[in-house]
């Protein structure tokens, strides 16, 4: 599943995929777009996985599309629409992915490197990371889903500021302002990441797919249409062993062996 650049390491329940063009930063272009969309396919199917984390190689999590790449198929539009559409498609796995995706990100997170972290579940930031979506400096417009991610998770006002100026925010205050959960020196990424993916293995992989389906809903859906759906998924998931594992477990004053 993985190639020079994107590297994938599976132990213990973990996937751990980085980024591997440390040398521009991690620029996207189709052959690692494309990588990490068959990766995730390959992932998808492993029963044991608990957790995938995103992450980038060298000083970088990633810069953004690769423009040297982009100006290349720029006047070959069936390239540049199946690129976009790709890019399209291959952020929608990473928000759909059927267990908990966390970017543990440093350096610069900007334009195509912020709708990657935009698209996973959960963020890690280095406290200098320097996040921004920078479309708007170079006269383009975000092709990842950006426009529509930043503005529900950081609020149409601030969305506006990054997108209409092109300005950065630090991890530290993207933390501050809910963009990322958590941000820590970055000499502590690896430290706390270890923390989240430890509590996360020990999960039930069929509750956190059915938990993460029911919270993405929750974006879509009323409030009326969201408590059924809810309903719905907690009816099918008492059919499962690993309720019926866990209640076991808090009965038996042990931990659920998922």
């Amino acid at each position: 599943m993985a190639s020079e650049s994107l590297l994938c390491e599976v132990k213990d329940g973990h996937a751990r995929l980085t980024l591997n063009r440390p040398e521009k930063h991690n620029p996207l272009d189709g052959e690692l777009i494309g990588a990490l969309s068959d990766t995730l396919a390959g992932l998808a199917e492993d029963p044991a996985l608990r957790v995938v984390t995103l992450q980038g190689a060298g000083k970088s999590f990633c810069a953004g599309a690769d423009l040297k790449f982009f100006l290349g198929i720029l006047e070959d539009a069936p390239a540049l629409n199946a690129y976009i559409r790709k890019f399209k498609t291959t952020m929608a796995q990473l928000e759909h992915f059927p267990v908990p995706v966390i970017a543990v990100v440093h350096g610069y997170v900007l334009a195509g490197g912020l709708e990657l972290m935009l698209s996973c579940d959960l963020t890690l930031a280095a406290e200098d990371a320097m996040i921004g979506d920078q479309h708007i400096n170079f006269g383009l417009l975000p092709g990842g889903g950006g426009s529509q991610r930043l503005p529900r998770l950081l609020g149409m006002r601030k969305a506006k500021e990054l997108m209409f100026l092109g300005t950065r925010i630090s991890g530290a205050e993207a933390a501050e302002r809910g963009l990322v959960n958590k941000a820590v020196p970055a000499e502590g990424l690896e430290a706390a990441l270890g923390e989240w993916v430890d509590n996360l293995r020990e999960k039930s992989r069929n509750a956190l797919r059915y938990m993460k389906e029911m919270v993405s809903a929750a974006e879509t859906m009323t409030l009326a249409a969201g408590l059924d759906y809810e309903e719905t998924v907690n009816l099918n998931y008492t059919r499962l062993d690993d309720l019926h594992e866990g209640l076991s477990a808090f009965k038996e004053k042990r931990k659920p062996r998922f």
